[in-house]
């Protein structure tokens, strides 16, 4: 419980040091000139476009089912190994990118749990705090955090789901009993043979393109290189988590790929699909300096970055 409290905190503080770096410049612009009209020492209010469906019950229906679908595959008896080893380049990366030693493998793990910390996190901040007190903003701030509850809830929920029915084996489970005591928290803890796909990494490219939306309809942080920064960032700490899920090796390449294509499709398209499609986007963030466009491809979707 120390150790969760500890990467906890990290997380929240590293969190807190790119909020400062990315809302300065843009804070100090809008104190400028809500002072000039009379509104007061925080930013300008951001609107919610009309066009916008808010969120709706059959939304708060998939947000629980999400969750709920996490629980019961945590609840479910562990099956026996059903798939084991890498497939076409993943022994050659986990070669290549496991870090030597216990130690270096920790602190790849410790940086990873920081990682998701990081960007499940963000998108509430910028809703809650920015949009919510900072632009005083209520409507902006409530539908936001539902949107990224949702995603989230969504993007655990279908992880536990097929990580429970692969039963894949992690990477390092073959060295349980050589370089691995058998009787290691690691190799006799329940999720050992969840490997397929992975949850650090759906989860923070869920979190950071989720981020990336509400950034791109609403100018939380003024609009401009202070909204495109905050989501290139997010975008960062997700593929930092990505490689470090492998690095420490609890993942294969193949499991990090995989999540990070789910937890990307569920960012863009449930917050567009549902909502942002209906409408353009708020004041003039995307129409000068960047935007963001879901475009279809193939089955699916994907979300070009426009600077």
């Amino acid at each position: 419980m120390p150790k969760l409290f500890s990467t906890f905190a990290r997380g929240i503080l590293v969190l807190a040091g790119l909020l400062l770096g990315v809302v300065s410049p843009a804070r100090a612009e809008d104190t400028r000139e809500t002072r000039e009209d009379g509104q007061g020492p925080r930013g300008a209010e951001v609107l919610w476009n009309p066009a916008w469906p808010k969120f709706r019950t059959g939304e708060w229906i998939a947000t629980g089912l999400g969750i709920g679908l996490l629980a019961v595959s945590k609840l479910v008896p562990q099956r026996s190994v059903d798939w084991q080893g890498g497939i076409g380049f993943d022994e050659g990366a986990r070669r290549t990118l496991r870090l030597d030693g216990e130690s270096g493998r920790q602190w790849a793990r410790d940086g990873s749990d920081i990682g998701i910390i990081i960007n499940e996190s963000w998108p509430f901040i910028d809703s809650l705090v920015v949009a919510g007190w900072y632009r005083r903003s209520p409507t902006v701030a409530w539908q936001q955090a539902l949107i990224t509850a949702e995603v989230l809830a969504v993007t655990t929920g279908l992880q536990g789901v097929v990580s429970s029915l692969t039963s894949r084996e992690r990477p390092y489970v073959r060295d349980c009993g050589g370089e691995l005591s058998a009787d290691s928290r690691d190799c006799t803890v329940l999720d050992r043979n969840w490997s397929f796909y992975s949850g650090h990494t759906s989860q923070s490219f869920a979190g950071a393109t989720v981020l990336c939306m509400h950034h791109a309809y609403v100018p939380l942080y003024g609009g401009g290189w202070g909204d495109a920064l905050a989501c290139v960032c997010a975008l960062g700490v997700a593929t930092s988590t990505a490689l470090m899920r492998v690095a420490t090796d609890v993942h294969y390449v193949s499991d990090v790929m995989v999540g990070a294509a789910m937890g990307s499709a569920a960012g863009l398209l449930i917050p567009w699909l549902l909502h942002y499609r209906h409408g353009a986007p708020s004041g003039t963030l995307g129409s000068e300096d960047w935007s963001l466009r879901v475009l279809p491809m193939g089955l699916g979707a994907q979300g070009v970055l426009v600077f």
